[in-house]
């Protein structure tokens, strides 16, 4: 069996195929991008039609550097993007300020998806407990740290 000129390879028919991206789409995604390049507040999305938000939302899932939510309020949906690796760095400075010296550190107030970020990251750190403290708009979490046997005994072997 021979291969036409006109067909694809097998390997093709499986690939996904992006659609092309048109210039209000890119400059709706270079406009993100710039708003959210150092920033730790979301972008909200707002008047996409459907084949922009799955282009932009593709765009923006490559990288673990952000996560893009859908949202839908009455008749209008909306792209929420969370810059997922600023929080990330932000919490690490935090807990290793918290680890250094020993005393609880509150993060600003953040909303619930930013949180749930923050805590899935600290989740496994070694030293240190986060909380969710506060109610509505102020809510935040608490950063302390956990002192154990482990550590009384490490502070009595450096102190002899």
């Amino acid at each position: 069996m021979g291969k036409d000129e006109g067909s694809r390879d097998r390997r093709d028919r499986f690939r996904p195929r992006r659609p092309p991206v048109d210039e209000n789409t890119r400059k709706i995604i270079s406009d993100a991008e710039t708003l959210l390049s150092g920033s730790m507040e979301p972008h909200t999305l707002k008047n996409l039609n459907p084949e922009q938000r799955k282009i932009v939302q593709h765009y923006f899932m490559r990288t673990q550097e952000y996560l893009v939510k859908t949202y839908r309020e009455e008749d209008s949906v909306f792209l929420k993007i969370y810059p997922a690796g600023q929080l990330r760095r932000f919490a690490e400075q935090k807990a290793q300020e918290v680890l250094l010296k020993g005393d609880n550190e509150a993060l600003p107030h953040m909303g619930s998806f930013e949180r749930f970020i923050v805590h899935d990251y600290l989740k496994d750190r070694n030293g240190i407990h986060t909380e969710s403290q506060g109610e509505g708009d102020g809510r935040h979490i608490l950063i302390s740290p956990i002192f154990g046997r482990t550590l009384k005994k490490a502070r009595r072997k450096f102190s002899r």
